[in-house]
């Protein structure tokens, strides 16, 4: 069985492309150096009378995704990062659609589909900085934004397609 690597793990961001909730999705990769998803599981915990240790249980996730990336004035990606830093863009303005794909899950051997999860994020974006003559960087927080949705995601079309359940 082969190892996944981090290249095998894409994500996609959507940036809106009008007021009918419709995006248009660009590959995360050209100029991030760190995009890191955090489960954050919310847990609740309950110790019984009768018991010496607690029970817990899971009651939720509050996901994030730290991430770097390099300002580049022609990556659509890093520009609309920088534009929600420097416009300090609030509310809906910092709403964008994220897709997680596993590059080791193709769907019935289709090379250009994938299983993948949707998620709605709110960014959370720092304005750019940088020393001296280095590449000047922006950081900030994807969060999500409610319940995630899986489905499938074509990497030629750039289309998701969620599950019939």
């Amino acid at each position: 069985m082969p190892k996944v690597m981090r290249h095998m793990l894409r994500e996609y961001y959507g940036i809106p492309t009008g007021t009918g909730g419709e995006y248009e999705y660009h590959y995360i990769n050209t100029g991030f150096t760190r995009l890191e998803e955090n489960g954050n599981a919310q847990t609740e915990s309950e110790a019984y009378i009768g018991d010496v240790n607690a029970t817990t249980d899971v009651t939720g996730y509050e996901n994030s995704w730290a991430y770097t990336t390099q300002y580049i004035n022609d990556n659509e990606v890093c520009m609309d990062l920088v534009d929600i830093a420097r416009l300090q863009k609030t509310g809906s303005e910092c709403v964008r659609s994220l897709i997680s794909i596993d590059m080791s899950e193709s769907v019935d051997g289709n090379e250009t589909s994938f299983a993948a999860r949707r998620q709605t994020i709110v960014v959370e974006a720092a304005p750019p900085k940088g020393e001296p003559r280095s590449i000047t960087t922006s950081e900030g927080t994807f969060h999500q934004n409610g319940n995630q949705e899986l489905g499938t995601f074509d990497i030629a079309s750039k289309t998701f397609t969620p599950d019939v359940t």
